[in-house]
């Protein structure tokens, strides 16, 4: 529905005047405040949006809520702007598409209008449909649990391991119904646009590409700490995952022998994994930095009296480390800082060699894994 507007420019208060007049020319006199400027054009899609769950979001999210009247929603004004009329963003409308006021109302029939309402805007890459927002943007396909979420968030369920999508799934699935009649021959076109924006099948491997690697320092919980890493060396054992894959990978964290979580990247392999340097004896009670067994122990991988050279070559590319090495530091460190990596003092000299010159900062220290826990520091000449 359009609407025309007449404003005083003269009058900025609550007490200017908007007259609305809708197609039939039946016109409705309102205060400024009101009436709310809709820039997304929501309110005029019935079809899909609850204009009184709309109308009530804005109201439950205002500092001081106005009298606006039972429908409030007018066309974007650049001049009722600057006469403070409130005005409904994009912003504001991503926020209501997740709250549950907006939901409670939220049919998976008004579901399947929203989502072609938005693949006849952005299908053809018109840069005419006056949404000044990317589509990955908006929270617009209904999951499991009932609730709108962003492309790059949500999956079309598949017959994968624990992928059951049902409604205690730790992921998220194209609701059951939206799926069904996007399986539909008649909306191919909408289920190929899905496909071609970045929602994928729920395999292991996209899973892996779409919501673990963009995550990789905080995705593992103790929780899920096994079947996540259990994944990843099916995958690897497949050779699936590229070498370049595993690369990005080493910031995800492990399980340590004391049930902790440590990157990747920092731990050692604990002596059953049959390193070429055992440390753990010497070393466990003084870092806790030894790669768990439980991975290999575990009742959903292999059994205890399995060799655990696949498991080592696979940890090996996420970066666990299986001897001690030099660490180099080529920036230069001050002497507080190189204390907090663990060189003694009396091996950084304040002055130099020339006793001329007070020394601040140094340059190319070098160190070995653990150096810190050898059991003599005696400076030799």
């Amino acid at each position: 529905m359009k609407y025309s507007f007449e404003t005083n420019p003269f009058f900025h208060s609550e007490f200017d005047i908007i007259e609305k007049r809708n197609s039939h020319s039946c016109s409705n006199i309102l205060k400024v405040n009101e009436v709310i400027m809709d820039s997304t054009s929501m309110s005029e899609q019935s079809s899909f949006i609850n204009t009184d769950s709309m109308r009530q979001y804005i109201i439950n999210n205002e500092k001081n809520p106005s009298q606006y009247a039972d429908y409030p929603f007018i066309d974007y004004d650049s001049n009722l702007k600057q006469i403070g009329v409130m005005e409904f963003t994009w912003h504001q409308c991503i926020d209501m598409f997740k709250s549950d006021i907006f939901l409670k109302n939220h049919s998976t029939e008004e579901n399947k209008r929203m989502i072609a309402y938005f693949y006849s805007k952005y299908s053809q890459n018109d840069t005419e449909n006056n949404i000044d927002i990317t589509i990955d943007e908006i929270p617009f396909l209904m999951d499991q649990n009932n609730r709108l979420q962003l492309i790059n968030d949500i999956y079309f369920p598949a017959e994968t391991i624990g992928d059951s999508g049902t409604i205690d799934s730790d992921d998220l699935f194209v609701h059951k119904t939206i799926f069904t009649w996007l399986n539909e021959k008649t909306q191919k076109g909408i289920k190929q646009w899905l496909k071609d924006i970045g929602v994928e099948e729920r395999t292991d491997l996209a899973f892996l590409r779409k919501t673990i690697m963009p995550n990789a320092s905080t995705y593992v919980t103790l929780e899920n700490a096994i079947k996540t890493i259990k994944m990843l060396f099916m995958l690897f054992q497949k050779n699936t995952i590229t070498k370049k894959e595993l690369e990005q990978l080493k910031k995800l964290k492990l399980l340590t022998i004391n049930g902790t979580l440590v990157a990747a990247e920092l731990l050692f392999f604990s002596d059953q994994y049959k390193p070429r340097l055992p440390l753990e004896d010497y070393l466990k009670t003084k870092e806790d930095k030894f790669l768990s067994y439980d991975y290999v122990t575990s009742d959903h991988c292999k059994k205890e009296n399995k060799d655990p050279t696949d498991w080592r070559q696979f940890f090996t590319a996420l970066g666990v480390q299986e001897e001690l090495h030099p660490i180099i530091f080529y920036r230069k460190l001050t002497s507080y800082e190189a204390a907090g990596f663990g060189f003694y003092e009396e091996y950084l000299s304040t002055t130099s060699p020339d006793q001329k010159h007070k020394v601040d900062a140094f340059a190319g220290l070098a160190t070995v894994t653990f150096m810190q826990h050898t059991k003599s520091k005696e400076l030799r000449d």
